[in-house]
């Protein structure tokens, strides 16, 4: 089973439990704007260093950061996105560290809801080429705001928050998957 099979399957799974990674993730508390859930550390794995935590911008905007993940109000996934540094506190990492840690993120189940840390864990794996081009085409944004704005730090600037990012549509890769395998059998 692939990742993107598995993915599809525990997201279902949680939809037909009435419940959704974000629901799992804040614990039956009621969302706020800038709330970290679980709490104010998230999801860390001291062994792999890896870390997540679940948010919400204030507005529609639902978001779960090397890469954020947007949340539709279904609760599946719907794109993933970089932010510029400002917005996360972040120091500055290449692409090709980012890429590094995007490999390499994996958190053991036990580090929280089993359910939720397997639904980030397999957006990782089953998104993984999306979220290596987020890295390049962040720091293609970044490389374009200096082009035009000669002297001016993008990292200071308010007003370019989001990066990079892709829609993403875990049903229809399925479909796409499948009609592929389908196609070379």
């Amino acid at each position: 089973m692939t990742a993107h099979d598995e993915l599809v399957g525990l997201l279902e799974a949680l939809e037909r439990a009435g419940t959704s990674a974000m629901a799992l993730a804040r614990a039956g508390r009621t969302p706020a704007p800038w709330t970290l859930y679980p709490d104010e550390y998230g999801i860390y794995d001291r062994r792999t260093r890896c870390q997540f935590y679940y948010h919400s911008h204030a507005g529609v905007e639902h978001t779960v950061h090397v890469v954020a993940i947007s949340m539709a109000p279904s609760g599946w996934p719907q794109a993933l996105f970089t932010v510029n540094l400002w917005a996360v506190g972040d120091a500055y990492a290449s692409p090709e560290e980012l890429t590094r840690h995007a490999r390499a993120f994996r958190l053991r189940e036990r580090r929280g809801p089993a359910s939720l840390v397997r639904v980030i864990n397999l957006v990782f794996q089953a998104f993984r080429p999306e979220i290596e081009w987020l890295q390049e085409e962040k720091e293609r944004a970044l490389a374009g705001y200096r082009s035009a704005h000669p002297g001016a730090d993008p990292f200071e600037d308010r007003s370019l928050e989001i990066l990079s990012r892709a829609a993403i549509d875990v049903r229809e890769r399925g479909r796409r998957l499948l009609a592929g395998l389908g196609a070379s059998a």
